[in-house]
């Protein structure tokens, strides 16, 4: 049986955790509210104007998806620089495949980025010495993406002081953002690599030891960070451009301050949506909140529509991935784990 199977049957033994239910009721709760809150702003700023608003913008869907397929590959390339040499053994077809798998999860599921990433690793597992490293890779991933979010955080937050002045309250939310996850993501950094979380795994399911002491010693390999935080920003940067077009399409004004600003304010609603499925109805709410700093104060169905033309592009570009999962199959002669 491969690594990941025994995996998979080592959970299927483990007992269930006591508050599992309550979980669940807190994200159907969260997701309640979040789509709550999505309703009331469409409604408060009128839903004849938001369906104009997004009818008017339809030509520029298909440079939203581009730039959001551009913005999803950073990821891999990312990931492709942590792994090092051994990102070889990894055929194209299975980088695709596990990049767009792991997008339609973080987009479509409630388990966001983290359910996204165990995807990730449970096909790419086979092609890097086994499911624990490929499971470590993507953790060092994980505070990369956290540290590429505040390497962006602050030329937003500059353009959002600029925008909107330091009596406002979107610039010190932007920085409050990059400030937060730039800890987290130190926290994942360094925190993990002094960690033992795969020898204390190891300890409770003997069956996982091995795997356990290479989950650790995959955290533990040095690594040079620059060209993957490099990556995680210019994803970030590609982003930024993406948000502008969108402030353009719903007839905003594009310069690089506006792009930055609008980019600014995607980073607050996504990171104070961060426990709600997709962050429905936050992010909305953060660019009707924040209308004024991208000249959309007279008009907040414009400001909304940003976000919805932002979430209808990514939905599309989930399915494809959902479709390219269903329908696709690892190569038939990838290694197995040792």
């Amino acid at each position: 049986m491969s690594d990941e199977g025994e995996v998979r049957v080592l959970l299927d033994k483990a007992p269930k955790e006591k508050w599992a239910w309550a979980k669940t009721l807190a994200r159907v709760l969260l997701f309640v509210f979040g789509l709550g809150a999505l309703i009331y702003v469409v409604v408060d700023a009128g839903p004849a104007r938001v369906w104009s608003t997004l009818v008017s913008a339809g030509l520029f869907v298909p440079i939203v998806i581009v730039l959001e397929a551009l913005f999803m590959s950073m990821d891999v390339l990312s990931l492709r620089a942590l792994i090092g040499a051994a990102a070889k053994n990894v055929p194209a077809t299975v980088w695709l495949r596990s990049g767009l798998t792991a997008y339609a999860i973080m987009i479509l599921l409630p388990g966001g980025r983290a359910a996204g990433e165990v995807a990730r690793a449970a096909q790419l597992g086979p092609h890097l010495g086994g499911g624990a490293k490929a499971a470590a890779y993507a953790t060092r991933l994980q505070a990369v993406t956290l540290l590429g979010n505040t390497a962006i955080s602050l030329p937003c937050a500059i353009a959002c002081f600029l925008a909107a002045g330091p009596g406002e309250a979107l610039p010190w939310f932007v920085l409050g953002n990059g400030v937060g996850t730039g800890i987290l993501g130190g926290i994942v950094l360094f925190a993990a690599r002094k960690s033992s979380l795969g020898g204390w795994i190891g300890k409770r399911f003997p069956k996982f030891n091995q795997q356990g002491a290479s989950f650790d010693e995959a955290l533990r390999e040095q690594t040079p960070w620059g060209p993957p935080i490099f990556f995680s920003f210019l994803g970030r940067a590609i982003q930024a451009v993406q948000y502008g077009i969108l402030l353009l399409a719903v007839g905003g004004s594009l310069t690089v301050l506006s792009a930055l600003v609008s980019q600014g304010i995607h980073l607050v609603g996504a990171g104070l949506g961060d426990m709600i499925p997709n962050q429905v109805g936050i992010t909305e709410g953060a660019y009707r909140l924040f209308a004024p700093a991208l000249g959309l104060e007279g008009d907040p169905a414009r400001a909304i529509g940003i976000a919805l033309i932002a979430r209808f592009c990514q939905f599309v570009l989930a399915a494809v991935g959902m479709l390219v999962g269903a329908f696709s199959r690892a190569p038939k002669d990838a290694p197995q784990a040792a």
